[in-house]
């Protein structure tokens, strides 16, 4: 309800869930920012949401990756992100699990570092996430074989 006006086009974007075998979540601690979140970003024209999943991956943490399933799709016009660089926009999500197949986990231009976060770490003051991706990752625990729609 505090969100500044939103000042951006609605943008559909993708965030990659990618876990251990320990059943951790990858998060990035982007290079701009107070907070850690999921790889992802914003779909460019001419792309599928799952290629722009792996493009993403990719892009920021090094992992060649496969599109798994989809998890969720997060529209709720209330979840409103605000950038250091001023841009406002309506969050716009869809979140899939994902496979590494290839590559070297490694910081980008994007990514000062990473973390496998576990379910019991979630809510840690350490490993502040982005509000839309901390209901990713709980519902990423919690799916059950059918996608969330929030």
């Amino acid at each position: 309800p505090d969100a500044p006006p939103i000042n951006m086009p609605l943008s559909p974007g993708v965030a990659a869930i990618i876990m251990d075998q320990e059943l951790r979540i990858l998060i990035l601690k982007r290079a701009h920012g107070p907070y850690w979140s999921l790889p992802g970003g914003r779909q460019e024209v001419g792309e599928s949401a799952p290629e722009c999943c792996v493009r993403e991956t990719l892009e920021e943490t090094g992992l060649q990756s496969r599109v798994k399933h989809l998890i969720g799709l997060y529209t709720h016009a209330g979840s409103v992100c605000a950038y250091p660089d001023g841009n406002v926009h309506q969050s716009y999500i869809a979140l899939f699990a994902c496979d590494i197949t290839g590559g070297e986990l490694q910081n980008t231009e994007e990514m000062r570092a990473h973390h496998w976060l576990s379910r019991e770490e979630l809510g840690d003051e350490r490993f502040p996430l982005l509000p839309d991706n901390f209901l990713c990752c709980q519902d990423a625990w919690d799916f059950v074989g059918t996608a969330f729609i929030r």
